[in-house]
């Protein structure tokens, strides 16, 4: 059988990421026949119904769905009597539904919150392209090249997100969306829907290879998606829908996914690149497959020194073109050869004893930032706008990790609400978290910074308890968990 490698569809990057827990909740929840080709997004920009030969509708209750949206938030109890006081709460209701408002896009998301609010919007509607990436898809193959078993991720998050569909008074606005804005586009008529399993098969995850699991999963070797797995189960545990109020949630769990949509692809980049240098260096296979798969080096790197010193856009840049270039040189060589290998370093190996001149040009070209360019430009854009705080309309965005400066320059620039989820999906918040669990867990991501700073970001947030065994052992204080 021909090696496999992980298999990573291509991505493009939405201009609201609320749009990725949306896609996770459409792979669950089955749509109206009906309404299987119109997009959706909660708040459209413009008066045109279609973009890009696609049919875009708002779900956002206004004008007569507005009417029908009150009417059912009466008939839940929510809202008494008559008058025009219960429009101007129902107009309040839903621009508290508002998701983070960008500057550019198709329009707004919903904040994505609940099952009913995860669903105003889906990636057609999003992206404003009929053939969106099947982020369902992607998220969950993280998910399972990171070792999750059992339910998917989706089905991790509807866990969740259906506990505060059945909380007071969220329930109440779930139950009136669903049989108002969303009845078009849902089938079923019982709310929260119940849930048994991916119900699109497109969306499910790719399969993980064999050596994979043996040479990574069972290794235990730190990953972006081993990162995202452990922090997607933890994020997604009673634990933590039962301690945090359900926008607090929903914007953790929007920052988990846009972080591993961004270090996933950038650690494919780094992946293919070094088995290309190893093709050619004469380094031990294993060796270069220990760089593979662990990179030595961070996939973002923390720099000091002036405002351009500290851009990282170069460094990302040259990265992903590289990594892109040499991931087709290698499918190419090794699709005209057959390769077929038990491991990683059997690949490797055999590659290096095929290589003609040719290949040899080719990867070589690869490595010097030529090659084939095509696909760079949505790869580039996906990995920056999944990092960097949105521009926005309103409060902003404070769960990136990456910031705009001066207008022409990207920074390592935590938000306020970064190091604190981070922080909170680093361990059990039951027992105690040290600044080395949140360490070794940003450094499985692929970004490794230095221990001073992540020390000033803690003390920012105003985490940091104490220091009993030295720098890693400073416990971190969540205000959540221990009594």
């Amino acid at each position: 059988m021909t090696f496999q490698f992980p298999s990573l569809k291509r991505p493009q990057y939405p201009s609201s990421p609320e749009v990725l827990l949306s896609a996770l909740a459409w792979s669950v929840i089955a749509r109206s026949p009906n309404s299987s080709g119109t997009g959706l997004i909660y708040k459209r920009l413009g008066s045109p119904t279609k973009k890009r030969l696609v049919k875009i509708e708002q779900t956002m209750p206004l004008g007569e769905r507005q009417a029908d949206f009150r009417d059912k938030l009466v008939q839940q109890g929510l809202l008494v009597g008559g008058g025009a006081h219960n429009d101007d709460i129902t107009r309040a209701i839903s621009n508290s539904l508002m998701g983070v408002q960008p500057a550019k896009g198709i329009g707004y998301a919903s904040s994505a919150i609940g099952v009913a609010g995860a669903l105003l919007q889906d990636a057609v509607g999003g992206l404003g392209t009929k053939s969106p990436p099947n982020f369902a898809n992607i998220i969950d193959t993280f998910y399972r090249l990171g070792g999750g078993k059992g339910p998917s991720a989706a089905e991790r998050w509807f866990e969740a997100a259906s506990y505060y569909a059945s909380q007071q008074p969220l329930k109440h606005i779930e139950r009136a969306l669903a049989e108002s804005a969303l009845s078009p586009y849902v089938s079923s008529r019982v709310w929260p829907p119940q849930v048994t399993g991916i119900v699109d098969s497109s969306a499910a995850a790719a399969e993980v290879p064999s050596w994979w699991i043996a040479e990574v999963l069972e290794k235990d070797i730190g990953t972006p998606f081993s990162w995202f797995r452990s922090s997607w189960d933890r994020l997604c545990s009673e634990y933590w829908y039962t301690s945090l109020p359900p926008r607090r949630w929903t914007s953790w769990a929007v920052c988990l996914l846009r972080h591993s949509l961004g270090f996933a692809y950038l650690w494919e980049a780094n992946f293919y690149k070094e088995l290309a240098r190893g093709m050619l260096d004469g380094k031990e296979a294993v060796q270069v497959r220990r760089l593979a798969l662990a990179p030595a080096s961070p996939l973002v790197p923390y720099q000091t020194g002036g405002i351009a010193q500290r851009d990282v856009m170069p460094f990302i840049k040259r990265l992903l073109t590289i990594g892109l270039a040499c991931r087709k040189a290698i499918d190419e060589i090794a699709t005209e050869s057959s390769i077929e290998a038990e491991s990683l370093s059997d690949f490797i190996q055999k590659m290096r004893a095929r290589l003609r001149q040719v290949d040899r040009d080719m990867v070589h070209a690869a490595l010097s930032g030529g090659g084939d360019k095509s696909g760079i430009p949505n790869l580039l854009e996906t990995v920056r706008y999944s990092l960097l705080a949105r521009a926005s309309m309103d409060d902003g965005d404070n769960t990136a990790l990456l910031r705009t400066v001066a207008r022409n320059y990207t920074h390592v620039s935590p938000g306020p609400e970064w190091i604190v989820a981070m922080s909170a999906v680093s361990g059990d918040p039951r027992v105690v978290i040290r600044l080395g669990d949140i360490l070794s867990g940003l450094h499985a991501l692929g970004f490794m910074p230095r221990i001073d700073f992540l020390i000033g970001e803690l003390e920012r947030a105003g985490l940091c308890a104490s220091a009993p065994d030295g720098d890693a052992g400073i416990e971190i204080d969540l205000g959540f968990g221990r009594a």
